[in-house]
């Protein structure tokens, strides 16, 4: 029987943690004209995936088709485009804490994950709502996941915080993290943050590109701090 530091047989270890950007919320719809929706999405994933890969004591990885294999750092998870239950399922044996972000997040500040990670020990769930247009931008897990998320539907363009609050069987199982923006839309491309380190390649590929320029993006306001 394993001991490994942070497994459920030692309590005293640190959890083991896993975050997962899922490719299928790819940013493609929010790209302006003169951009390739396909080469916007891929852009935003692999900004997306960087602040994941830069979170310390966190294994990180993208849940997509094959081709996003090019995306990952040397020893990163990748995982087949299922369902949120069904990626939970397969890490229960090897992590306690999984984080899934959407693909069109690529100025997620990485508290936003350290916050959610850290309620985790107490909840099952905690969603980091999208501050437009409904659903989330993240989702921690516990794992294994408790009884009453089996078999839940944890799509990220739905509204989970009213979704688990009316399942979960008690108050507190289910928190929250702070809200940030996604790129669903061209509008929402000016809620990406100038100041905040990061995102270089949806930067360049938004350079210069007609209603989506460089001073569009550096003059847009700030997106507020997190709260």
């Amino acid at each position: 029987m394993s001991t490994e530091p942070g497994s459920v047989l030692d309590p005293a270890g640190p959890p083991r943690r896993v975050a997962l950007v899922l490719a299928r919320y790819g940013a493609g719809p929010a790209a302006p004209t003169g951009v390739s929706p396909a080469e916007l999405a891929r852009a935003a994933l692999a900004d997306s995936y960087e602040v994941l890969a830069d979170l310390v004591g966190v294994r990180s990885g993208i849940a997509g088709p094959a081709a996003v294999t090019t995306l990952l750092w040397p020893g990163g998870l990748r995982r087949p485009d299922v369902s949120v239950g069904e990626l939970a399922s397969g890490l229960a044996g090897e992590a306690d804490e999984l984080v899934v972000v959407a693909a069109d997040v690529p100025d997620l500040p990485a508290l936003v994950l350290a916050k959610a990670f850290k309620v985790l020990h107490r909840s099952d769930a905690v969603v980091a709502p999208a501050r437009t247009g409904g659903g989330c931008v993240a989702l921690g897990l516990r794992l294994p996941l408790a009884r009453w998320l089996a078999g839940m539907d944890l799509d990220l363009d739905a509204d989970l915080v009213a979704r688990l609050t009316a399942a979960a069987p008690a108050r507190g199982l289910v928190a929250a993290a702070p809200d940030w923006h996604r790129l669903r839309t061209p509008a929402d491309l000016r809620r990406l943050d100038p100041g905040l380190e990061g995102w270089e390649e949806t930067r360049a590929l938004l350079e210069g590109t007609p209603g989506s320029s460089r001073n569009s993006v550096a003059a847009a306001p700030a997106a507020g701090g997190v709260g």
